[in-house]
């Protein structure tokens, strides 16, 4: 109709956010954030627990090939309530300077002096070596005598013919999370157990 015609288009009426919407919004936002930054910030840690678990678990599989292929027999030990573990053949564990740790040192990582490098690492940031509980080996003792009493563990064995020394170690953080990995000396095979509160000594 003619006047339908001359209607003039209404415009849109805008609304904005009250001063006091917003501040409800940035309340409900601390609230959500107290509660999910705990929550992430432990999901964190026990996730570096698990991939310092699975980064032991792959130097003992290391050195088990290491010994099966060359045919000499090898070991791993740590640093005990630190974070350092190392690969070494059985021969440069009786060197005397193997005795030696350093102290931490990024740059000493890749020292081109540091005649003990086959295999070396640490855990992730936070996760220590809190205990082990290592069989005793014939073997090391006639080579070394008695063994694990330097800054270092007692080694643990990887033979040539794929049997190992049993081995179980316990991993923990800074929160009191602990993981443990085992190690079963006829097979050679390893496990980690889930992630649990353990008391550390």
């Amino acid at each position: 109709t003619p006047a339908m015609c001359h209607e003039a288009p209404r415009s849109p009426r805008r609304r904005g956010m009250t001063l006091i919407e917003v501040c409800l919004v940035l309340a409900l936002l601390v609230v959500i954030g107290s509660f999910a930054i705990p929550l992430l910030g432990g999901a964190v840690e026990r996730r570096a627990l698990v991939s310092g678990a699975g980064m032991l678990q792959a130097g003992w599989t290391r050195a088990r090939l290491a010994a099966m292929q060359s045919g000499q027999t090898y070991v791993v030990r740590f640093e005990p309530k630190g974070s350092r573990f190392q690969v070494l053949s059985l021969d440069q564990l009786s060197l005397p300077e193997s005795q030696d740790l350093q102290p931490e040192d990024p740059d000493a990582e890749n020292s081109p002096y540091d005649i003990l490098r086959f295999f070396k690492t640490r855990l992730p940031n936070g996760v220590i070596f809190a205990s082990a509980n290592v069989s005793n080996s014939n073997q090391l003792t006639a080579t070394m005598g008695s063994a694990g009493d330097g800054p270092w563990s007692s080694p643990v064995i990887f033979r040539p013919d794929g049997t190992t020394s049993d081995a179980t170690v316990l991993l923990a953080n800074q929160p009191g999370q602990t993981i443990r990995v085992a190690l079963r000396g006829l097979t050679g095979t390893s496990t980690a157990s889930d992630v649990g509160k353990e008391e550390v000594q």
